[in-house]
């Protein structure tokens, strides 16, 4: 089974102060995540050592951020990983097993998204452990509708799916089921 790792961004040790970093990925006919809100990350590579080593290099791709590089000014350090989330029962008829690893950084990088990233930007922690954010998308599979989880930052920024598990897991993890209740890392 392919396996993947993704880099969820943190820049805050202040979880109430704290913005993840989401791109929106570039339009493309055979991405079956086309357009979808997501955390920099992609396909783990016979060369690298480990999952961890997938998400920093796929985060640099896409968006020119190396959490390693001390000239970045924003040098970064694993605090966790999350669950494994398994493509198999989803919609998307790729089967993947998907590895999420924690970061926090120092200060904000500068971003420079590849063409595989249509948009990336910071949304603030406490806008995911808000319910008054939460809302529904449409979502068809095998010729039905299905009523899906998400929170709508904009018209065009929408996070659901496998990333919003992620989001999910993040805020039981650190405790935070409203914004009142984030913490220190």
């Amino acid at each position: 089974m392919r396996r993947s790792a993704v880099a969820v961004v943190l820049d805050s040790d202040v979880l109430a102060d704290a913005s993840l970093l989401l791109i929106r990925r570039a339009q493309h006919e055979r991405d079956p995540w086309s357009g979808h809100m997501a955390f920099p990350g992609g396909r783990k590579e016979d060369f690298d050592r480990n999952g961890l080593a997938t998400a920093k290099r796929e985060m640099h791709e896409e968006v020119g951020f190396d959490i390693d590089a001390a000239s970045a000014g924003s040098l970064g350090r694993v605090i966790g990983r999350l669950s494994d989330f398994s493509t198999r029962r989803r919609a998307i008829p790729i089967e993947m097993i998907v590895s999420p690893y924690v970061f926090q950084i120092e200060a904000r990088p500068r971003l420079s998204p590849n063409y595989e990233v249509d948009d990336a930007l910071w949304i603030p922690l406490a806008y995911f452990a808000d319910p008054a954010n939460r809302s529904k998308i449409d979502f068809e599979y095998n010729g039905r509708n299905h009523a899906m989880p998400s929170v709508p930052y904009s018209d065009s920024h929408v996070v659901w799916g496998m990333t919003l598990k992620m989001i999910d897991e993040l805020l039981a993890v650190v405790g935070a089921g409203v914004p009142d209740g984030l913490r220190s890392l």
